[in-house]
């Protein structure tokens, strides 16, 4: 039996978020560079059991829950090229609003650019994916496998990182199952 679980956060000041098409973006050849910054936390775990009941009769089994959260804030858009210079979005002129989670930036407020819209791509993702062997050999060289695999999955639209919550709504997920059989049968000469 073993396990590594794993848990861990990753803060990004520049993470992509779309780009705009807007020919007063002169600085940036026509385009509007979205970023945000992004605080994502990701709990994960690989499970493994392997159990031997015979020589000739053994089970696999292996499990991998996977949790992932992410907040974006701080929208902002690339001053220049080849820079790491950005003007947040209701600082220096611009607008932001947000409502029902759409946001909409106009970047240079009563200026010639159009205001745009998106919507907020704060996520939480779960998925509990698996599998299961049984190996039997019926006769040396010959081997019977009976295989059981799933994976269930559920995306959110928030940011928020609540582990409890995100597995309840996991659970609740239809999941799809796979079946397999594999026969071999090996022949004396």
């Amino acid at each position: 039996l073993s396990a590594g679980p794993e848990l861990s956060r990753r803060l990004a000041t520049a993470q992509y978020v779309r780009t705009v098409d807007d020919p007063t973006a002169t600085e940036t050849f026509g385009a509007r560079y979205v970023f945000a910054d992004l605080d994502q936390w990701t709990l994960a775990a690989n499970v493994r059991a392997n159990l031997t009941l015979t020589p000739r009769l053994s089970f696999q089994l292996f499990a991998q829950p996977l949790i992932s959260s992410g907040a974006y804030s701080a929208f902002k858009e690339l001053d220049r090229p080849r820079t790491f210079d950005f003007t947040e979005y209701g600082s220096d002129g611009t607008t932001l609003s947000v409502e029902d989670g759409i946001f909409t930036a106009d970047p240079d407020g009563a200026g010639q650019a159009d205001a745009f819209s998106f919507r907020d791509p704060s996520f939480q993702f779960a998925s509990l994916r698996g599998n299961a062997v049984l190996r039997w050999e019926y006769r040396p060289g010959s081997t019977l496998f009976l295989v059981w695999a799933t994976e269930t999955d559920d995306y959110e639209g928030q940011g928020e990182f609540q582990p409890r919550r995100a597995m309840s709504r996991l659970f609740e997920q239809r999941p799809n199952h796979f079946f397999r059989v594999k026969l071999t049968y090996w022949f004396d000469a």
